[in-house]
């Protein structure tokens, strides 16, 4: 379904007895509302890993040794794989530890590996030049506005269930019945997303005389979804 903030707090009103705008104004329940949909979202994020990735090219600075991370809108918040432009393709750079840290030295050339840090993409080697860099990341969750958003297999149930709980708790009132509500609608998404790649094995098949353990490895770590 299509929603804007004005749906969702209009639901959130009707559901949690909070008619009274005086008492309950539009920016305070958009307070609740967006922290609900944040915590949905990073539901959604970790089970569905890829759903809302996006990709975006960034620049390097010739002599500096590293690279900004795409700014949005919305920002960067997890960063999934990073590219370097060489001719017509890209190549891609894979992440080092720490310990790695030093591995060129003062060297500088084309970036062949990278590194997270609080200032962005670390390059190794240092760019001696200008490349592109394409950034594959999960932007953090976007804000609730009058623009229409998609929601899917009650996902806007998840944001208007987790308001609820956040309104009854800042006024004395228990919020039991809403948890179960978010427990079940969480339960749904997490149930979906194992579903989300029809392409793969219906089932594995185990080896005769399985036992329940596979390399020490508990059965649930092989199971697809998983």
């Amino acid at each position: 379904m299509t929603a804007t903030l004005g749906d969702i707090l209009s639901t959130i009103r009707l559901r949690g007895d909070a008619r009274n705008t005086v008492r309950f104004p539009d920016s305070y329940l958009t307070k609740e509302a967006q922290a609900a949909f944040a915590e949905g979202y990073e539901l959604i994020v970790e089970i569905n890993e890829g759903f809302f990735d996006t990709q975006a090219n960034v620049s390097t600075v010739a002599h500096q040794a590293f690279a900004a991370l795409p700014a949005g809108p919305p920002p960067c918040w997890i960063v999934r794989a990073v590219d370097r432009l060489d001719g017509n393709d890209y190549e891609p750079l894979p992440r080092i530890g720490v310990k790695d840290r030093n591995r060129y030295g003062s060297t500088e050339g084309r970036p062949a590996s990278h590194r997270l840090t609080a200032r962005g993409i670390d390059l190794y080697p240092t760019p001696d030049q200008v490349y592109t860099l394409r950034v594959t990341h999960t932007p953090v969750a976007p804000t609730l506005d009058t623009t229409p958003r998609e929601f899917y297999n009650s996902w806007d149930e998840y944001t208007i269930y987790g308001a609820l709980i956040r309104l009854y708790n800042t006024q004395g009132r228990d919020p039991a019945e809403w948890q179960k509500q978010l427990d079940r609608t969480a339960a749904r998404i997490v149930k979906a997303a194992s579903s989300r790649d029809s392409s793969g094995p219906e089932y594995l098949n185990l080896r005769e005389g399985f036992t329940g353990e596979l390399g020490g490895e508990d059965v649930d770590a092989w199971r697809p979804g998983y």
